[in-house]
């Protein structure tokens, strides 16, 4: 298990990184299959077999349908992102100790105090802070729109972690949380690609009224 959360926390360190938009978004479906192969296994390890279902919905929703909506949206703007509001080498040291460094005390504080848990609660942890760290240093709306998944991803993985001690109640909370997560993704999808479409509209109107200066 150990190994499927390091490749879940290298890939998000790329989404989260690297300045190419397309690169970036391509990067969430290893870490959302990832997610995917971690949710089974957890599933088969500890016989929870409402896990396959979400395991499966997850595929099908955060592995395929969000990453398609963002390519959709990056078809109306330029594929570099914004100026963050850190410089990369910075923000790359910080996204290592972020990832790394606390992914190995949550993983102690786990071992030492929360024995209840699954092995799923010190990697949603870790996603949902870095998640927040991406909020507070990326200007660019695609990244923030990637930054509210990878903290949502981390809140479904510390709900499983919860599963075998409130199962019922922590069932419904899974799929409240996941119907409400992909609404609000939904709507920022269709939201920022309306925005990027009057952007460019926008610049077109600009250009020709410039053109027309420029002729007369």
């Amino acid at each position: 298990m150990a190994m499927i959360y390091i490749a879940i926390l290298f890939f998000t360190l790329l989404a989260g990184e690297v300045k190419n938009l397309k690169i970036s978004v391509l990067s969430l479906i290893p870490h959302c299959l990832f997610i995917v192969i971690a949710v089974f296994t957890i599933a088969y390890i500890n016989e929870i077999s409402s896990l396959y279902l979400i395991g499966t919905v997850d595929l099908l929703v955060r592995a395929i349908l969000m990453p398609v909506f963002l390519f959709k949206c990056l078809k109306n703007r330029v594929e570099t992102e914004e100026k963050p509001s850190i410089s990369l080498p910075l923000s790359i040291a910080l996204s290592i100790v972020v990832l790394s460094v606390g992914y190995h005390f949550i993983e102690i504080f786990k071992t030492s105090q929360l024995h209840q848990v699954l092995s799923s609660f010190p990697c949603g942890l870790t996603l949902f802070i870095y998640g927040l760290y991406l909020l507070l240093s990326k200007k660019d709306m695609v990244k923030m729109i990637i930054s509210f998944f990878i903290i949502e991803n981390g809140i479904h993985f510390l709900i499983i972690s919860m599963i075998p001690h409130m199962s019922k109640l922590i069932e419904i909370l899974l799929t409240f949380n996941f119907i409400v997560a992909v609404l609000f993704f939904v709507y920022l999808t269709v939201r920022l690609n309306e925005v990027f479409v009057q952007e460019e509209i926008k610049k077109f109107k600009e250009s020709k009224s410039q053109r027309t200066n420029n002729e007369t």
